[in-house]
């Protein structure tokens, strides 16, 4: 199996090459890295690519690899899943969402930014609690690709 350094040096090769895909296969593990070719809205809102990889090789069963694309705060602000207080939440843990999908909203200086999936798939996690301080670049969401 591959250490994690050796993991993150691939990914930084493909990152810098002009490769849009790169699989390695070995009887123990498997590893799938693809460029996204769709290009964010704006540049506030630019999901990164979270290759999670497990090794069932023990089982005997084939390794399998999970796209998560993470959605990240492109500003400072309070996180509300909600558009409104006693509202229903944007999205949920199993929901679908789209590009156009909004997923939460932050509040800055009474300024409310309504930040989108720029994605399609299904929410994975939510990683953030309504009405919690958020950093610029923290992640909010995982998102599982479809």
């Amino acid at each position: 199996m591959l250490s994690l350094e050796e993991i993150k040096a691939l990914i930084e090769m493909v990152e810098e090459s002009n490769l849009e895909k790169f699989e390695l296969k070995s009887p123990d593990c498997s590893l799938l890295l693809e460029k996204s070719n769709l290009a964010p809205k704006t540049a506030a809102t630019s999901p990164n690519t979270t290759v999670v990889i497990s090794s069932d090789a023990a089982k005997g069963s084939a390794p399998s690899v999970e796209e998560l694309i993470e959605i990240t705060a492109p500003i400072v602000g309070t996180f509300y899943l909600t558009p409104e207080p006693g509202a229903e939440p944007f999205v949920q843990v199993g929901s679908k969402v789209f590009p156009d999908s909004v997923v939460c909203i932050l509040e800055a200086m009474k300024l409310f930014t309504e930040i989108e999936a720029d994605c399609t798939g299904e929410i994975a996690e939510i990683l953030v609690n309504n009405g919690d301080f958020v950093e610029f670049g923290q992640p909010l969401f995982k998102i599982r690709a479809c």
